[in-house]
C-alpha cells in the first residue's frame, strides 16, 4: 500500500505586493516568499527522504488572488513514492468535490446501520485509513483530541478497506474514538483513493467540500512535528 504524506508549512514573513514574486499561504494563513518556500519545502522532502529515499513531491497550487505583479497561492505538499498514482489520484479527488459521499445503508463495527441522513445537519469529518500505516496511526491521538473536543458540533466517521475482525483486534491496542466502518472498498479504494491517510470534510447536507491528506506536520528545529488538527476544525466550523 502506497503511503502519501501531506505536510504544510507554517511560518509567516512579510512582504511586499510591490515586487514581481510569487508567495505562498498555508492553512493556517501564514504567507512566506519564494524563496523561503522552497528552502522548506526542499527541508522537508530532506527529511521524508532520510526515512523513505524513494519519496518525490508533488505540489498543488491555487491561484488565491494577485496584487500588482505578485500572486499568491494555497499550497499542498504531496510526498510519494508512486507520483503517476498519485496524480491520478489527485484529479480523481478533484471530481468527487461538490458531489455527495455515497454513504448507504453501511454497517460499523459496533453493528449500528448508517446511511448519509444519519449525519446530515453537521458538518463531517471522515478519516480513511488502513492499521498498517504508519502516518495514519501517528495522527490518531490528534484526531481522538478534535472528537472529544468537538464531538458535539460536528460528526467523526472513520472508514478503511480492512477487514472488520483485523479493525477490531487493532482497537484492542490502540485508541481510535470514531465510529468504524470497515471492508469498505467502496467508500475507499473504488473511489479511487490509494493514499493514506485522508480526511474528507463533508457539509451539513454530506456534499464533499474538501479532501485533506494527513494532519498537518510543522518543522520545528529542524524536526517535523505533529500538528494540532486545527485546520481541519477551521474546515469544518464554515460549514456551521
Amino acid at each position: 500500500m502506497k503511503v502519501i504524506l501531506t505536510i504544510f508549512a507554517l511560518f509567516l514573513i512579510a512582504f511586499s505586493f510591490g515586487q514581481s514574486n510569487n508567495y505562498y499561504m498555508s492553512k493556517s494563513g501564514k504567507i512566506i516568499d519564494q524563496q523561503n518556500y522552497d528552502v522548506i519545502k526542499n527541508t522537508s522532502l530532506e527529511k521524508i527522504t532520510k526515512k523513505r529515499s524513494s519519496m518525490q513531491i508533488i505540489e498543488e497550487l491555487n491561484e488565491l488572488y494577485s496584487r500588482n505583479d505578485s500572486i499568491v497561492y494555497s499550497y499542498t505538499w504531496n510526498f510519494t513514492d508512486n507520483p503517476k498514482k498519485l496524480i491520478k489520484e489527485i484529479n480523481k479527488k478533484k471530481e468527487l468535490i461538490g458531489k455527495v459521499y455515497p454513504i448507504e445503508n453501511e454497517i460499523t463495527i459496533e453493528g449500528k446501520k448508517i446511511s448519509l441522513n444519519d449525519f446530515k445537519g453537521k458538518p463531517t469529518l471522515i478519516n480513511l485509513w488502513f492499521t498498517s500505516c504508519a502516518p495514519c496511526i501517528e495522527e490518531m491521538p490528534v484526531l481522538n483530541e478534535l472528537k472529544k473536543k468537538f464531538g458535539g458540533e460536528f460528526n467523526f466517521l472513520s472508514i478503511t478497506m480492512d477487514s472488520e475482525s483485523k479493525v477490531k483486534k487493532f482497537l484492542e491496542t490502540h485508541e481510535f474514538d470514531f465510529e468504524h466502518i470497515a471492508n469498505s472498498k467502496k467508500l475507499t479504494t473504488d473511489l479511487g483513493f490509494s493514499g493514506y491517510p485522508l480526511n474528507i470534510v463533508l457539509d451539513k447536507n454530506g456534499v464533499v467540500k474538501t479532501i485533506e491528506g494527513n494532519v498537518n506536520y510543522t518543522v520545528v528545529n529542524g524536526e517535523l512535528k505533529m500538528g494540532d488538527g486545527m485546520e481541519l476544525i477551521k474546515i469544518l466550523e464554515k460549514l456551521l
